[in-house]
């Protein structure tokens, strides 16, 4: 199903679960993981407390053919399933039964263009969220994902972090910017040293906290029709209230709410899809 990589201390402490590749062409966490892997396997990184649970490639067909799933998007599916009916709802739960076993869990992600900016997802930024916020070096965060949905029965939030919320885990999921990019390497890099450091799970200089912007999400845009945006847009674009944002081949046109940001624009979104997120 998927390479679980187990280091214990003998000195009891937190467990931490990394995943990888739960997107399985989102590499960029995975070489990260298969990197401090080896660096502790050769004692070059040594445990100091606790336990640290790596998986790699949390999506491994997804992987080996480089695409973001096989036949549903696992981040919406992060449950138990009496009878799965597909690779995605097995490797749910599976994935499931490490979240319940951990303290803490690190989601390393990464996206599919060159010119993303990377952030995190704290869905819940509570006390002991925004402390693992303060240990990733990104800029920004995006807070408010479950809400844009809760009102959505056609769409689920079955997502890692759901699933550590309702089992009283400490998660927090990292978009470290392009794939193959090796600041998006470094990013995940950083991002797990300092995590495993400050919990004293290595022995590994302490890091510097950083204090990122939290935007919160409050809408979606699903596209309905053919129809282009108006601008080429990156993520956390400002945008200015009555801002034409997108415009339907009919002519019916999408303007900004408010005064704020424009999340993940997807300039291929198909119909029916989500076309971008609005944000303040």
């Amino acid at each position: 199903m998927f390479k679980i990589y187990t280091f214990e201390a003998q000195k009891a402490g937190k467990h931490i679960l990394i995943l990888g590749a739960v997107h399985g062409n989102e590499i960029a966490g995975t070489i990260a993981q298969q990197n401090i892997i080896n660096q502790i396997e050769n004692n070059m990184i040594h445990l100091k407390s606790g336990k640290i649970t790596f998986v790699p490639i949390v999506n491994e067909k997804a992987h080996q053919i480089d695409e973001r799933f096989v036949d549903v998007n696992l981040n919406r599916v992060i449950k138990y399933h009496q009878n799965p009916a597909n690779n995605e709802e097995k490797i749910a739960n599976e994935l499931i039964k490490l979240i319940e076993e951990c303290d803490i869990m690190l989601d390393l992600h990464s996206t599919h263009c060159p010119d993303d900016v990377p952030f995190a997802f704290i869905d819940y930024p509570y006390e002991k969220n925004r402390e693992l916020l303060s240990l990733i070096p990104v800029k920004t965060a995006l807070a408010g994902w479950p809400q844009i949905y809760a009102n959505q029965p056609d769409i689920t939030n079955f997502c890692t972090e759901e699933y550590a919320h309702q089992h009283n885990k400490s998660g927090i999921t990292v978009e470290c910017g392009y794939h193959k990019a090796e600041k998006s390497i470094d990013i995940a890099t950083t991002t797990i040293l300092n995590i495993l450091s400050y919990f004293d799970v290595i022995e590994y200089d302490k890091p510097q906290k950083s204090n990122p912007t939290v935007i919160t999400l409050s809408s979606y845009i699903t596209k309905k029709s053919e129809g282009k945006l108006t601008r080429n847009f990156q993520h956390l674009d400002k945008i200015q209230k009555d801002d034409i944002l997108a415009i339907y081949e009919s002519g019916e046109i999408v303007t900004a709410p408010f005064d704020g940001y424009i999340i993940i624009p997807n300039h291929k979104a198909t119909i029916g899809s989500e076309w971008f997120y609005l944000g303040q």
